[in-house]
């Protein structure tokens, strides 16, 4: 089905006497489901561009289904959903199992950080070796993120340090009562946690991935089944131009309104300092970069993946991408 605007308006004017106003027929806007993130930055991007009509302006009506990114990638897999919010590693992993995924815009960097105490002596990942830490799964993006950046600075994350693996709230309680030495955190906690005054951030994993990689790591991207890809383009122009619009407004700082209305919804910030210091880190964390170069850098961090086993090997990574 190709994709139909509104800009296809077909006028019939009545010979009959008497028949002045003209008759419009309006094409409808293709259908289209996401599912996406019910929480954080995908979520808040998703919501952006259906509170801006970002989606009706490319002839396309996207209804977004909010799930956790697990039940996201599984989504576009079982085919309940015409495209999912899901990190590259992710994509990876469903291509080794049979599902061909291809990458067809971005949305946004890690936001992940090592977080320690304010007070504590550490000045560099190297200064936690042997040490406690928190982190997420090892089958999360932000472990998988962590354990590429050990690698490039010659550590081991799983032979050089002890991993506590815990879920967000637990990891902020664990380096609060002084269990682990610093925890891996994402946005918007880490922005809470250093507007406090008793945290730090060590390390940020966007600065120090884009210096090694020559671009920060991508958390989400919109993935699309391959067939879909190939027998819709028209559906993937539309998708990625309403993603890119949107990007642009929140790069432009033009969703400021939007994004004090949602703050408590999707980024739990409430005070005014907290929604001031939110806002300035979302403009920063989407993704506007796309094309060869990028790919590459993306492809660079994906290797590094694969050669510590954390991710299958899949041949040739760019076919991931979707110019």
């Amino acid at each position: 089905m190709k994709t139909r605007g509104l800009i296809g308006i077909a006028t019939a004017l009545s010979l009959s006497v008497g028949a002045v106003a003209p008759v419009i027929a309006v094409q409808a806007l293709q259908p289209v489901n996401i599912a996406t993130n019910a929480s954080g930055q995908s979520g808040y991007i998703a919501s952006l561009i259906e509170a801006k009509a970002l989606d009706v302006k490319y002839g396309i009506k996207i209804t977004n289904l909010m799930m956790d990114f697990t039940e996201a990638a599984n989504a576009v897999k079982l085919g309940r959903t015409v495209a999912s919010a899901m990190q590259p590693s992710t994509a990876v992993n469903l291509v080794k199992s049979g599902t061909d995924i291809r990458l067809i815009t971005p949305q946004i960097w890690s936001g992940n950080s090592w977080v320690v105490k304010k007070d504590a002596p550490h000045k560099s990942l190297g200064d936690l070796k042997g040490k406690k830490i928190g982190n997420f799964a090892r089958v999360t993006g932000a472990y998988f993120f962590s354990a590429v950046i050990a690698k490039e600075r010659k550590l081991d994350i799983e032979k050089d340090f002890q991993n506590v693996p815990a879920e967000t709230g637990a990891l902020i309680a664990l380096l609060e009562r002084g269990e682990v030495e610093a925890i891996n955190m994402f946005e918007p906690h880490t922005t809470r946690l250093v507007l406090s005054g008793k945290y730090r951030v060590l390390l940020d994993f966007d600065i120090e991935l884009e210096q090694i990689f020559g671009a920060p790591p991508l958390k989400s991207t919109i993935g699309m089944l391959k067939e879909t890809v190939e027998k819709q383009p028209a559906l993937v122009k539309a998708l990625r131009s309403a993603y890119v619009d949107a990007v642009k407004v929140i790069k432009a700082g033009q969703d400021d309104d939007f994004f004090n209305a949602k703050a408590k919804e999707f980024f739990n910030l409430s005070t005014p300092e907290e929604i001031a210091a939110g806002k300035k880190v979302n403009k920063e964390n989407f993704a506007e970069k796309w094309g060869d170069a990028f790919f590459q850098s993306q492809n660079k961090i994906l290797q590094s993946g694969i050669s510590l086993v954390l991710l299958p090997n899949i041949g040739n990574l760019n076919d991931l991408w979707v110019k």
